[in-house]
């Protein structure tokens, strides 16, 4: 089966931020659970989100423009610059803080999560890593460069590694340039966003910030940009063969372990909360 485009989203937009996943179409990317477009200009000062939490996902940051400090519960810190890409998976749950530092005034920034496998990851400790930009390879062809934020493409794997399999790509296409992928067997869920310009694919066309959704299938498929070139975003994975039950934050394979979680964040706020008390 050839890869097609099924549908097109414009997004919800909540202030800076712009969802393309909600809860009633949470199960369609399996395991993608979440994409979010964050962008603001003219900002004074820092801006970002404080203390929260999340079980039985993994998010995946990745700043354009501008920095991000992240700081979580599980003692993990560190700064993510523009251009590298940060994961953290929570397992059975975790509180976590990200600060973004505009550049000039600006940010620009994605987030993305999958779900967890049920066996060993779900419910299991806290792993958080990052790749800085320069550590994050690129496929340069005469016509396009392919930066491999998580996964493969051509022969470049990117050292931001996952527990689930996906692949996550940020493409620059010239003026009417084609650009192909051969995509890992049994990636059958995916989508394309487009940052600028206009792509297409067997002759649907998609504009800046929309989302296509992709027909379920791990066929190799490739995209041509507009006459003014394009920049997109691609995800691609393997559906996790498990319930998905949702609470905004949490997401997890049962209604159990979606208890189990959201205590463990109630806990671990509670205990942010009395230390800060005592730090006063």
């Amino acid at each position: 089966m050839s890869r097609s485009i099924t549908e097109i989203r414009n997004g919800r937009q909540h202030g800076p931020v712009t969802s393309f996943v909600s809860q009633h179409n949470v199960a369609q990317l399996n395991p993608f659970v979440l994409w979010d477009h964050f962008q603001a200009e003219g900002l004074e000062g820092t801006t970002g989100f404080g203390f929260h939490g999340h079980s039985g996902v993994a998010t995946i940051s990745y700043p354009v423009v501008g920095d991000i400090i992240h700081e979580d519960t599980d003692g993990n810190q560190g700064k993510l610059e523009a251009g590298g890409v940060q994961l953290m998976a929570s397992g059975a749950g975790v509180l976590h803080k990200e600060t973004v530092y505009p550049h000039q005034g600006d940010t620009d920034a994605f987030q993305l999560w999958t779900l967890l496998p049920q066996d060993g990851f779900e419910m299991g400790p806290v792993t958080y890593s990052l790749a800085q930009k320069e550590a994050v390879p690129v496929v340069a062809t005469s016509d396009s460069e392919t930066k491999v934020l998580v996964g493969k493409h051509a022969d470049a794997v990117s050292p931001a590694r996952h527990c689930v399999d996906i692949t996550y790509l940020e493409i620059r296409l010239n003026p009417e340039a084609t650009w192909a992928h051969a995509v890992a067997k049994g990636q059958s869920s995916g989508f394309i966003y487009v940052r600028s310009g206009e792509v297409s694919l067997n002759n649907r066309s998609l504009r800046a910030r929309q989302l296509g959704v992709l027909n379920q299938s791990d066929a190799d498929f490739s995209l041509t940009a507009g006459n003014a070139g394009a920049v997109i975003m691609v995800a691609l994975g393997q559906p996790l063969q498990q319930p998905i039950i949702s609470s905004g934050p949490s997401i997890h394979s049962s209604r159990e372990r979606l208890a189990k979680g959201t205590g463990n964040i109630q806990r671990l706020t509670t205990s942010l909360r009395e230390t800060s008390r005592k730090a006063v």
